[in-house]
């Protein structure tokens, strides 16, 4: 029954569409530019008053989809445990992709 295993119904039913917007965001299909990432690595300060190159703006989508992809591997996770890693590190990494998702969820919009 779902409700005895939930999170891995909510992981079977949200990864598709998390892969499916990720694809958006890579090809520079989202209308908006995330200007909200905290947990960015970019040569420039964010900054939502000034207008971004091109190559600037997908430089941001970049740093959006190393995000969503953390989001997306601790659901995986769930539905396809990898071998290769030690259980520890394993939820480490789901836990910080969980909050992450948390964090920017109200950020999944184009």
């Amino acid at each position: 029954m779902e409700k005895w295993d939930l999170k891995y119904s909510i992981a079977e039913f949200i990864v598709p569409k998390l892969e499916a917007y990720k694809s958006e965001v890579e090809n520079d299909n989202i209308m908006s530019i995330p200007l909200w990432i905290e947990e960015y690595n970019l040569p420039f300060t964010l900054d939502q008053n000034i207008e971004y190159s091109e190559e600037e703006i997908s430089l941001i989508n970049k740093e959006w989809v190393i995000i969503l992809e953390k989001i997306i591997f601790s659901f995986k996770s769930l539905l396809i445990p990898p071998n290769e890693m030690d259980f520890d590190e394993l939820q480490k990494i789901q836990n910080e992709g969980m909050l992450l998702f948390a964090k920017y969820y109200f950020n999944l919009w184009d």
